[in-house]
């Protein structure tokens, strides 16, 4: 998600404009610059190995901020790749989604999370970027977002 220094606030990009979404909060005590939000939503990514070799993998998501994601997958890329990454949104009304895309850092691995014997990853980077495939998941999207600033209003 695009990131204004000028007026300290979160964008979507999107074919209308820019749409923002969040401030970030210069008083967190955490590392993280968003709030993470528990969702599960299937990822598709993909990364450059040695030697030029291109390497794909699937997951879902664990948890999301507007500028990262921990994703459940049993084809981890290795820390430091360099990922792309799709996240396919299911959104309120049972049968849009949208699709936010990002160029992220894979931070850490984990194997055996939360001793399922399942694998995962962190990765973060500037913010995802947002397509919606209709003009009812648009005004859906349109409609979260003005929620968030609403309440973003209320902690000013």
């Amino acid at each position: 998600m695009p990131y204004s220094h000028d007026t300290g606030k979160y964008y979507f990009s999107r074919r209308s404009g820019e749409v923002p979404i969040a401030h970030r909060s210069e008083y967190s005590v955490e590392r993280r610059k968003g709030i993470r939000y528990r969702m599960s939503a299937s990822v598709l990514f993909r990364w450059s190995g040695p030697e030029d070799g291109h390497y794909q993998g699937e997951g879902v998501t664990r948890d999301m901020s507007v500028s990262g994601a921990f994703v459940l997958t049993a084809t981890c890329p290795p820390p430091n790749s360099l990922v792309q990454m799709e996240v396919f949104l299911p959104l309120s009304d049972g049968g849009s989604k949208a699709l936010m895309k990002a160029d992220m850092m894979v931070l850490r691995v984990e194997h055996d999370v939360a001793g399922n014997k399942r694998s995962g990853f962190s990765a973060v980077g500037k913010g995802f970027s947002l397509r919606t495939f209709s003009e009812r998941a648009s005004r859906l999207v349109d409609g979260l977002i003005k929620d968030s600033e609403e309440s973003l209003k209320g902690q000013d």
